[in-house]
């Protein structure tokens, strides 16, 4: 049972809302695409896109994966190629090697500038009326970090876990 004393019950809370913050998150940033004018994103295309075309310089797709703290570096590739196949990202070949970069093509900027401008009025717009919100925002993203290596620790952990270990 995942909730039986308070210790337990109070993570099991968190995650439900997390889920559910991330179904709404979802939701919103493609309804958002949609305003700003592509109505074919995935949500998984949307946010590689947003990541690339926030980077300085080109990045490969293990960076990218490594970004996005995930590990199928793969499906990453995938995504990118459905995005260059929509003229949003580029790739090009490192001189001399085999590395392929990836950044962002003029429309796959002009279109994050558009979603930014949409995201803008619709959310921002809106959350700035919530008291000490870039303070709670940022304790939040603080405790959410945390969250993050403890849950990667413990998926490290139980990847060699039997339950035979716990006698």
């Amino acid at each position: 049972m995942l909730g039986g004393d308070e210790h337990t019950i109070a993570p099991t809370e968190c995650e439900w809302a997390m889920m559910r913050l991330q179904a709404a998150f979802e939701r919103s940033c493609v309804q958002l695409a949609n305003l700003a004018g592509k109505e074919t994103l995935s949500f998984q295309e949307l946010l590689l896109l947003h990541v690339v075309a926030m980077q300085h310089h080109p990045q490969t797709s293990q960076s990218l994966a490594r970004q996005l703290n995930r590990d199928d570096v793969p499906n990453i590739q995938y995504t990118l190629r459905k995005l260059q196949q929509q003229d949003l990202v580029k790739k090009r070949r490192e001189p001399g090697g085999r590395i392929y970069n990836y950044e962002a093509t003029k429309s796959g900027r002009e279109f994050v500038e558009r979603y930014a401008e949409v995201r803008s009025l619709l959310l921002t717009g809106k959350t700035k009326f919530i008291d000490d919100i870039d303070k709670r925002l940022s304790a939040a993203n603080d405790l959410v970090s945390l969250l993050t290596g403890v849950y990667d620790d413990v998926a490290r952990v139980s990847s060699t876990y039997s339950p035979l270990d716990s006698d």
